[in-house]
């Protein structure tokens, strides 16, 4: 019962990551506490059900090895998530929490074994709850504008949801996806300059070289600036990386389309189209596929 309960709690978040995430995204920070509860509570299963078994003999042997397991059990958990994904993300913070957790849960056990008065044992706990409080706040500090920008670009906001990420950068906060995102807000929804929104694709690739995502913003960015054929390559090796992406062969079409390759433009013109021809990127192929064919009239 007690590996069952435990499995439970290590599969929800992952089953429940779309709804969880919207909580992460209004309440930046906060995961980690419930990280540090968790874990309290998998060190409690992983003791319970040991004690019962005969190695180690002694019960501080016993406990020693319910805190290792637990740690690497944290581990694994964060080396699924940077692997799996589905909508979770690996963080040192994480394993800050998850390993203050498990030492309150040893402390908690060892508090009538070592004779400890109720003062000092709450002096211990709340001594283990200064790092996780630390990872709470440097988190809601890092993540509180990308997060709400995030929020508005949701919500079809992204004036709004770009404002939100220049004050995430201007903050400090610098990752891929936050270049990425705003170079694609520009030249996707929000008609900027494509020279201006180069400089955010260009950087989030010198950060990210291997990222579909990031290739086809880039590659498109170069494609809207009048520069297909250095665009191009970025798009295809997307596509090989990607090929189910859903914007890709949009982008790939008016990419042959302007470096005189009607052809291969048509081809995945159509294909786009065929996708989803209702949608933002059906359509466009739709528009690019009929000025082709009324250029050839």
């Amino acid at each position: 019962m007690g590996l069952l309960i435990l499995a439970v709690l290590l599969v929800l978040p992952n089953v429940m990551a779309g709804k969880l995430s919207k909580v992460w995204l209004q309440f930046p920070g906060l995961d980690k506490p419930t990280h540090c509860f968790a874990f309290i509570a998998v060190f409690a299963i992983v003791y319970g059900v040991w004690r019962s078994r005969p190695w180690p003999a002694t019960d501080r042997g016993k406990l020693t090895a319910a805190a290792v397991l637990s740690l690497l059990i944290a581990v694994v958990d964060e080396a699924q998530q940077a692997i799996l994904g589905r909508g979770r993300t690996a963080e040192y913070g994480d394993l800050v929490a998850d390993a203050a957790g498990i030492l309150i849960g040893l402390t908690c056990v060892n508090i009538g074994r070592l004779g400890m008065r109720r003062a000092t044992s709450i002096s211990i706990v709340a001594l283990l709850l200064v790092p996780v409080v630390a990872v709470t706040a440097k988190t809601y500090h890092d993540l509180k504008h990308f997060n709400r920008g995030m929020v508005y670009e949701r919500e079809h906001d992204y004036q709004r949801a770009r404002a939100e990420y220049m004050l995430a950068l201007d903050s400090g906060f610098q990752s891929p996806e936050i270049y990425n995102t705003i170079a694609w807000l520009d030249i996707e929804f929000l008609d900027a300059n494509p020279v201006e929104a180069e400089q955010y694709a260009a950087r989030a690739f010198a950060m990210d070289s291997d990222n579909p995502d990031i290739m086809d913003t880039y590659g498109w960015v170069l494609v809207k600036a009048g520069r297909a054929r250095e665009g191009l390559p970025l798009l295809e090796r997307a596509k090989t990386l990607k090929p189910n992406m859903y914007c890709i062969d949009l982008h790939l079409g008016v990419a042959y389309r302007e470096a005189g390759r009607w052809d291969r433009a048509v081809e995945h013109l159509k294909r786009q189209i065929g996708r989803n021809s209702s949608d933002r990127w059906g359509q466009s192929a739709r528009v690019a596929l009929d000025q082709m064919e009324g250029q050839a009239r």
